[in-house]
């Protein structure tokens, strides 16, 4: 398999960058992919060369999420009529040692002693939307676009209490329940990102940005992580990251009636270009961005 993190270290500066690599597939994510961007922030959390790390995406975007055609295969969704789907046990497992719980890709980003900072351009969806979230800063390009579309296949995903936390239970809501996107304006004005740059301004914004923060003390910036933590540990952030595994592997049980559109199902009967017609004709006639 192909690389999926690019990684760089300016060890004079000490501010290291992650670069999804997948540009032929806007930069979407299979499992090895999340697991691969997880372990490389543990091993920078432990870097005494590194007090910044930047996450920024190759080609066209920042990244669209989890791969569709990888899409549920870890939690036992098959092809085989025959085939059994995994425990709920196991089911649990994977979701908290890959995604959300405590040895997830979210919560250790989100816990990462470093200062973290998303440099969003293009598509921002699904699981990299999350990954975003979980950084201290965004940082977007006027043409970024934020969403995290779980409800058109299983629900809501993620923390919800650092979606609501970060940009208010409204916002978070019309975001999900819609599934419609979000201008990096929009996602400026509540609260989701903090700055919005020309496209050709961004890599120079961020740039500055790390150089500016990686000029404060090394113990500062470790010891103002572990606050701001605990204080979003005290408002609910830190258990919704719990929430967020077990709420993601109970939302593998969903029942799909006659009318609903379901994504597994289209992939197994009509492969995954068909799936994709057939959910665009289930929502073409809804209000849309």
């Amino acid at each position: 398999m192909t690389q999926y993190c690019l990684y760089e270290k300016d060890k004079a500066k000490k501010i290291a960058t992650i670069t999804f690599n997948r540009p032929e597939k806007l930069n979407a994510a299979v499992t090895d992919h999340w697991v691969e961007i997880r372990d490389k922030v543990v091993e920078v959390s432990e870097d005494e060369d590194v007090k910044v790390l930047i996450f920024k995406g190759a080609g066209r975007c920042f990244g669209t999420g989890h791969d569709v055609a990888d899409l549920g295969s870890h939690h036992g969704w098959s092809n085989d009529p025959k085939a059994r789907r995994p425990s709920i046990r196991r089911r649990l497992q994977f979701d908290n040692n890959i995604f959300w719980g405590r040895q997830g890709l979210a919560q250790i980003i989100y816990s990462c002693p470093k200062a973290t900072i998303a440099q969003v351009h293009g598509y921002c969806y699904g699981g990299h939307h999350e990954l975003a979230l979980n950084c201290d800063l965004v940082i977007a390009s006027e043409d970024a676009q934020f969403t995290h579309p779980g409800y058109r296949y299983i629900g809501p995903l993620g923390n919800i209490a650092l979606f609501i936390h970060t940009m208010g239970v409204r916002k978070a809501k019309e975001m999900m329940l819609t599934g419609k996107y979000l201008s990096a304006e929009e996602a400026a004005q509540c609260g989701l990102i903090n700055k919005v740059v020309l496209a050709d301004k961004l890599e120079e914004e961020v740039k500055k940005t790390a150089e500016l923060i990686a000029r404060q003390p090394f113990d500062a910036i470790v010891m103002g992580k572990s606050f701001f933590e605990l204080a979003l540990d005290m408002m609910g952030a830190g258990p919704g990251h719990t929430a967020g595994y077990i709420t993601h592997t109970l939302q593998t049980n969903i029942r799909y009636e006659d009318d609903e559109y379901n994504l597994f199902r289209a992939k197994k009967e009509k492969g995954l270009k068909g799936a994709f017609a057939e959910r665009e004709s289930h929502y073409k006639d809804a209000i849309r961005k």
